[in-house]
């Protein structure tokens, strides 16, 4: 006599729990890759702009290198 832990029901509301069971589990799986992928953004973006010479303020970017001077326009003759 095969023992069966693991018994598989095939009436409606089992196969829709199982499908919910795994929808959930899917919405999880996604919500925690998009926390994942925001941090990595939030990382790269933090990381171009230090390189851009921005530092990180309490409130706001502000630009710590000062920006080149602007070119004087040419004059046409």
């Amino acid at each position: 006599m095969p023992l069966r832990f693991f018994r598989k029901e095939n009436s409606s509301p089992a196969r829709r729990e199982r499908e919910e069971k795994i929808e959930r589990a899917l919405v999880d799986g996604f919500r925690q890759l998009s926390d994942l992928l925001k941090k990595a953004a939030d990382l790269i973006e933090a990381k171009r702009l230090e390189r851009g010479g921005y530092d990180k303020q309490e409130k706001f970017l502000e630009r710590t290198v000062p920006p080149p001077a602007p070119v004087p326009p040419k004059d046409r003759r």
